[in-house]
């Protein structure tokens, strides 16, 4: 594997990995089918063992019962194995969730903290999670005292401005 074809496959699995993010974050169950292979496995703790779809939703689930989230994804490494159809990789994430109460309004933020560590195969041409497990580092519960009114803040077609401007280009 060339430098450059090791860069190339770095990005594509960066882009899977802000892919599966954005799955959550705008409730898009396809999407993050698209980042896990059929047959993966995923680790997440007490909270979950089993398919990578199933994972999906399983947190689909969850997320749609919550006013926002945001995911993001920071200190990524990758590295391959010698023939460049495998990688594994670490990455951080940071999720904040706001839930709702009985009546719909905001009640608390959870905050997480953690780590995939992904396994990844280069399958027809596509890099995708064969398995990953959650190392689950400092995660907590806030309690605000008030909440700032949602601004653009869709998570659907319909209402969120990320459809229309990324939409340009399909």
């Amino acid at each position: 594997m060339t430098e450059l074809e090791q860069l190339v496959a770095k990005e594509a699995i960066r882009d899977q990995i802000y892919t599966y993010c954005r799955s959550l974050d705008r409730i898009d169950n396809e999407l993050g089918y698209s980042v896990f292979a059929e047959d993966s496995e995923v680790d997440y703790g007490p909270t979950y063992k089993g398919t990578g779809r199933g994972f999906i939703d399983m947190m689909l689930d969850q997320h749609r019962q919550m006013i926002s989230t945001s995911h993001m994804m920071t200190n990524i490494i990758i590295k391959f194995n010698e023939a460049g159809d495998k990688a594994v990789s670490e990455t951080y994430m940071h999720a904040i969730n706001k839930y709702k109460n009985k009546a719909g309004q905001a009640s608390f933020t959870v905050q997480a903290r953690c780590r995939d560590i992904d396994n990844w195969e280069l399958r027809d041409g596509k890099w995708l999670i064969v398995k990953r497990i959650v190392a689950g580092d400092n995660t907590f519960m806030h309690t605000p005292t008030r909440y700032f009114e949602d601004y653009n803040n869709g998570r659907d077609t319909v209402r969120d401005p990320s459809f229309d401007v990324l939409g340009q280009f399909d």
